[in-house]
């Protein structure tokens, strides 16, 4: 499984005021609940004083958002006031990925499954108290949280009625399969989550097991077998090269495209993978493959007796120090060389020096160079004192997917309103398709809107059409 690297920049221990204001807003079991219309914002909290199930169904009455009140000591007791349930499923009006129910008084649930780690905190309880350090998982499921919450505030909708339970999996497996037998399991329409790899196949094959589409913000599989309701919000990797070979086939259709990869490296993709999507564009006869180690002489391998011709290279590899190291080696060959990569090439420290001619491409799913993210950005420095990340606005840009599709009764593989689903979107926007096995059957949905950057001038920049 190969995710994009994620350039986040987290909390630091000034920020843990922030945290306990947004932590304030999550249930003692761990969730919260967020019923959004276009006139009334509700948010309940619990507590060992307030365990009770807050009254919904009085919608006039709009209750004060706990995020913006004076922080206070609550004590978080993660056991209480969790109902236990089966897992046969009741809610079947949504179970095919599809929102089927036109009625205007159809309330969705939304299960977001994040590391909170609330158990971690001493004692059960959470001060403002800068001298404790939370953990990566902690800060990283706040910042997705916060993204979460800002897309609530920005989404108006005259009819939609959304709950939104934020879950806390400890980023365990054990927990994971517990959150599925506890409220709000069974009776959810979508699910969040989790961010990371370890608990991804678990939750995957729940989710199929209940019939809820489970859509994977940051981690994402090409591994993923016979599930028609996981989807990578991240393309995977097939997304990736399936991408890059588009732009080849497309710009470069004369060339032959040359492939290298490492094929004596056992812990590297198999290069079958791209062959099965490279057929697709090219057949059998438009692409050379050879096979280089990081330390054999790749311009020595790949020396051509025509040094003026233009030449196409596709590193096939996710692994930035064979990257780096082939395009290093690559550097003596006369031809100028257009290199396309991986995303795991955008991090890539001093990737090329001033003195390589050849130009280099990556894709990647983010991009903070448009006017939407530079509003976001503001607007949430100025409201959680700290910069925006690509976590948190990741959260927001999916939320509002997920929010205008619930309104417009579409289901996440339709792709009807992808421009007006994704207008406000901060750095990325979402095309779920369909990933066929070798028999034509559906395995999962990735997403396969990416973008292409260039190398300039020592860091990649959008490429130009």
């Amino acid at each position: 499984m190969t995710s994009v690297q994620n350039r986040l920049r987290l909390l630091n221990g000034n920020n843990l005021l922030v945290f306990f204001i947004i932590i304030a807003g999550i249930s003692s079991c761990a969730s919260k609940k967020i019923t959004t219309t276009k006139n009334v914002e509700v948010v309940a909290i619990q507590t060992k004083e307030n365990n009770k199930e807050p009254n919904f169904s009085n919608t006039s009455k709009a209750y004060e958002d706990s995020v913006s009140k004076k922080p206070v000591i609550f004590d978080l007791d993660n056991n209480s006031n969790q109902t236990n349930t089966t897992n046969t499923n009741t809610n079947t009006s949504v179970k095919n990925t599809k929102p089927l129910n036109n009625n205007e008084n159809r309330v969705y649930n939304v299960a977001v499954i994040l590391p909170f780690n609330l158990s971690q905190i001493p004692l059960g309880q959470y001060a403002d108290d800068t001298t404790k350090q939370l953990g990566v998982d902690s800060k990283n499921a706040m910042e997705f949280y916060l993204g979460c919450q800002m897309a609530r505030e920005k989404f108006e909708s005259e009819h939609l009625k959304t709950n939104v339970y934020f879950l806390d999996d400890k980023n365990d497996s054990l927990t994971m399969v517990s959150l599925f037998k506890q409220k709000p399991f069974p009776n959810v329409d979508y699910i969040i989550g989790p961010l990371y790899f370890k608990n991804l196949k678990t939750a995957a094959d729940l989710a199929k097991n209940n019939q809820i589409p489970l859509v994977s913000p940051l981690a994402n599989s090409m591994y993923i077998r016979d599930n028609p309701y996981y989807f990578n919000a991240v393309g995977s990797v097939k997304a990736q090269y399936s991408f890059i070979l588009e732009q080849t086939k497309t710009k470069y259709s004369s060339k032959t495209l040359e492939v290298v990869y490492d094929g004596q490296d056992s812990t590297a993709e198999s290069i079958e993978i791209l062959k099965s999507v490279a057929d697709k564009y090219y057949g059998y006869a438009g692409i050379k493959y050879t096979s280089l180690q990081a330390w054999s002489d790749a311009s020595k391998s790949m020396a051509w007796s025509d040094t003026l011709s233009e030449r196409i290279i596709l590193i096939y590899s996710s692994k930035d120090s064979y990257i780096k190291s082939v395009i290093a080696k690559l550097k003596p060959i006369k031809n100028h060389l257009q290199i396309f990569t991986s995303s795991a090439a955008k991090d890539i420290k001093a990737l090329v020096d001033a003195k390589n001619p050849h130009s280099v491409y990556t894709v990647f799913p983010f991009n903070s160079s448009n006017p939407n993210y530079s509003f976001f950005a503001a607007k949430y420095e100025d409201k959680h004192k700290k910069k925006a990340s690509e976590t948190s606005c990741q959260a927001y840009d999916l939320m509002m997917h997920l929010f205008y599709l619930l309104d417009k009764n579409q289901a996440l593989q339709d792709n009807v309103y992808n421009y007006s689903a994704d207008f406000d979107n901060t750095q990325t926007k979402f095309q779920f398709k369909p990933v066929l096995n070798k028999n034509g059957e559906l395995d999962y949905y990735d997403n396969t809107f990416l973008y292409l950057y260039k190398y300039l001038n020592g860091t990649f920049v959008i490429a130009t059409p």
